[in-house]
């Protein structure tokens, strides 16, 4: 029956991911309509976030095949999107940030990324937008326990 399927977390769960992953594809919209792939806009959003850090930090954060994230790098190096200096504490690694290129890519797919989302919620009441939040809070918080 259809009041036995709503109780079944596993079907619950399926729902809402799909549900979730097509709200995520329209947010990634913008992304989409610019040249770089949700890995590569990725790669950047934590090289912004942490600053200079190694191929391997990256990887640990975003848990990418290396063989993809080395090549997504060399592309962007190449670009002048990203440069790799030798790391002070570490000769073997590299240390890679934004060039000004890379930021000002960043800073024009965020603020296309954050307008979409203020967007989308503009329409919603402060208790909606305010439950919404509080909510994902607590998915994060459940789901977190799965490492």
């Amino acid at each position: 029956s259809p009041m036995a399927e709503k109780q079944d977390p596993v079907a619950e769960i399926r729902s809402f991911n799909r549900f979730y992953t097509n709200i995520i594809g329209l947010l990634d919209k913008h992304i989409l309509e610019s040249p770089y792939s949700l890995s590569e806009v990725r790669i950047l959003f934590e090289i912004n976030n942490i600053g200079p850090c190694s191929g391997r930090e990256i990887k640990n954060i975003i848990n990418m095949d290396e063989g993809y994230l080395s090549r997504i790098v060399e592309k962007f190096v190449r670009q002048k999107i990203l440069k790799k200096v030798r790391s002070k504490n570490d000769a073997r690694v590299f240390d890679l940030s934004l060039t000004q290129k890379g930021q000002n890519i960043f800073d024009s797919l965020n603020a296309a990324s954050e307008n979409e989302i203020k967007d989308m919620i503009h329409s919603f009441s402060k208790r909606d937008v305010d439950d919404l939040v509080k909510n994902m809070r607590s998915i994060r918080s459940i789901l977190s326990k799965i490492r």
